[in-house]
C-alpha cells in the first residue's frame, strides 16, 4: 500500500471470502475519514475561548494532534497526587472537578463543560495533579457521556506554546489553592 515491499503473508486456514482493495481507494477512504475528524475538531476548537487568539493553521495543527476517549460516569480522568502526561479539553458531558481537604474529604469545586480545558497546571509546572476530575453521573441517560480529547505533553508544548503565558495566568482558577 505504501510503496514498500509485502512484510508478511498471510495464509488462510479454511475457506472464506476475501476482499481486495486497491492503493487509491484505500487512501481515499484514508484520507476522507481524517478530512472529516480534522474538520469536526477544527470547529470544536474555534469554539474554545482559551484558544481564540490562536490563528486557524494554528488551531489545525492542534486538531491534528488530538484523541478522543468517551469516560464513563463516575470514572476519574486524572486523579489528585497523580503525575501527568495529558492536556484535555471537554468536546461534551460534564465533569466535576474536586480537591481533596485535610479532612479527606472529596470537596467539588467546579464543574466542566464543552470547551472547558483541564490537567493543563501538571504540565506547565511539573506538579502532580492539582484535583481530580470526574465525569458526572448523568440523571437522564439520553444526556452525552463525558468525551474528551487528549493532547499528550510533546504536543502540548509544541502547539500551545502561543497561549503559555494564558495558560499560566489561568492556572489553577479551576482548582482552587494550591
Amino acid at each position: 500500500m505504501y510503496g514498500h515491499p509485502r512484510a508478511a503473508t498471510v495464509l488462510a486456514v479454511e475457506r472464506g471470502t476475501l476482499w481486495r482493495l486497491d492503493r487509491m481507494s484505500f487512501r481515499t477512504i484514508i484520507l476522507k475519514a481524517a478530512h472529516k475528524r480534522r474538520t469536526m475538531y477544527e470547529e470544536f476548537l474555534a469554539t474554545v475561548p482559551l484558544l481564540s487568539s490562536l490563528s486557524p493553521e494554528e488551531r489545525s495543527k492542534i486538531a491534528d494532534a488530538l484523541m478522543s476517549r468517551t469516560v464513563e460516569d463516575e470514572e476519574a480522568v486524572v486523579t489528585q497526587g497523580e503525575m501527568g502526561d495529558t492536556f484535555y479539553f471537554v468536546e461534551e458531558g460534564e465533569a466535576t472537578v474536586s480537591k481533596r481537604g485535610e479532612d479527606g474529604e472529596d470537596k467539588v469545586l467546579n464543574t466542566l463543560k464543552k470547551g472547558d480545558y483541564f490537567g493543563e497546571l501538571a504540565l506547565l509546572r511539573l506538579e502532580p495533579r492539582a484535583a481530580t476530575i470526574r465525569a458526572v453521573v448523568r440523571e437522564d441517560q439520553t444526556q452525552p457521556k463525558l468525551k474528551v480529547a487528549a493532547l499528550g505533553v510533546a504536543a502540548f508544548t509544541r502547539l500551545l506554546g502561543p497561549i503559555r503565558d494564558i495558560l499560566e495566568r489561568n492556572a489553577g482558577e479551576s482548582y482552587g489553592p494550591q
